[in-house]
């Protein structure tokens, strides 16, 4: 067990798969560890932390704002109130889809923070399926949060074609040569990979990856807002189904609970591929969209009432 608690760096863009890994990661793990996550969502209510809720872990949920910028603070506050007060030695932080690396381990060169803190190796989790996609449409903030990763997830390969695969690892490689990449399905990986305890990079890690721009940086979330939405509770399968088949590119993201044929259901939607789970019924269901030049009255006939508006 380490002596000092170590804080695990999980990023990938919206819908990659990192809530699906922090969940797999606390069901299969040492539970002889004291572990805590904090969860940090773009939009004004956090799904993920609702979706991790019954894991027996302490949890503290960032909204409204992302933790490499406007909740800088206020992530540093968490670590050490999971750290001192709760007693954590694994600090699992699974930042926002639109957190820039290297913004944030800038804020864990805190002076407050040398010598309490290990940074374990940094984990970036990839839409495989829409790798190419995502990067043409983000550019240098996407590329960052590979050319920063020790370990690279190459997640959601039953979506994607063997050359498809290929070619993808093919310009991970290009971007970080060093990073360790693994091929998955649903983010289902050994978590002694994540939680080894290979020898740390320290606080200085960021200083043995060439930095991918200035920090003076446009992020993407400069240009995107979310949208939050008590849905409607009349809507079909079918009808919610080809709502989606119909939402344009600029829609990147969109998590939730809402009812479909009466029924409870947790969606999950990014970059064009939708996924529908069973939940338990519950007695307030939110949706939170996420993307740029949002538009809530040409949404709100198909999906709902808007509640929140949250810009960047």
């Amino acid at each position: 067990m380490a002596h000092i608690p170590r804080i695990f760096l999980l990023f990938g863009f919206l819908g990659a798969g990192k809530t699906t890994l922090v969940r797999n990661l606390l069901d299969t793990a040492n539970s002889d560890i004291p572990t805590a996550v904090v969860v940090n969502e773009f939009g004004a209510v956090g799904i993920d932390g609702e979706i991790l809720q019954g894991k027996s872990i302490d949890t503290i949920e960032l909204a409204s704002g992302c933790i490499c910028c406007t909740l800088r603070g206020s992530l540093l506050s968490a670590i050490e109130e999971l750290a001192h007060e709760k007693g954590a030695k694994r600090i699992v932080v699974e930042a926002t889809g639109v957190a820039d690396p290297e913004d944030m381990l800038d804020d864990l060169e805190d002076p407050s923070l040398k010598g309490n803190f290990e940074v374990a190796p940094i984990v970036t989790v990839v839409d495989s399926a829409n790798f190419e996609k995502i990067r043409s449409m983000l550019g240098e903030f996407y590329e960052s949060q590979v050319i920063n990763a020790d370990i690279v997830i190459l997640n959601k390969i039953d979506l994607g074609t063997a050359e498809g695969l290929e070619n993808v690892a093919r310009q991970i490689k290009m971007l970080n040569d060093e990073a360790d990449i693994r091929f998955t399905e649903h983010c289902d990986v050994d978590p002694c990979l994540i939680f080894s305890e290979r020898t740390t990079q320290q606080i200085e890690h960021h200083d043995t990856h060439e930095h991918s721009h200035s920090h003076n940086h446009t992020h993407a979330h400069d240009a995107m807002s979310s949208l939050v939405f008590q849905p409607r509770n009349d809507l079909s399968r079918h009808e919610f189904e080809q709502f989606c088949d119909e939402l344009p590119d600029r829609i990147w993201r969109m998590k939730g609970y809402m009812l479909l044929d009466e029924q409870p259901v947790l969606i999950q939607y990014a970059a064009g591929n939708l996924d529908i789970s069973e939940s338990a019924s519950r007695d307030n269901y939110r949706m939170v969209v996420i993307g740029e030049e949002l538009n809530g009255q040409q949404l709100e006939p198909k999906l709902g009432q808007t509640i929140a508006t949250v810009n960047s």
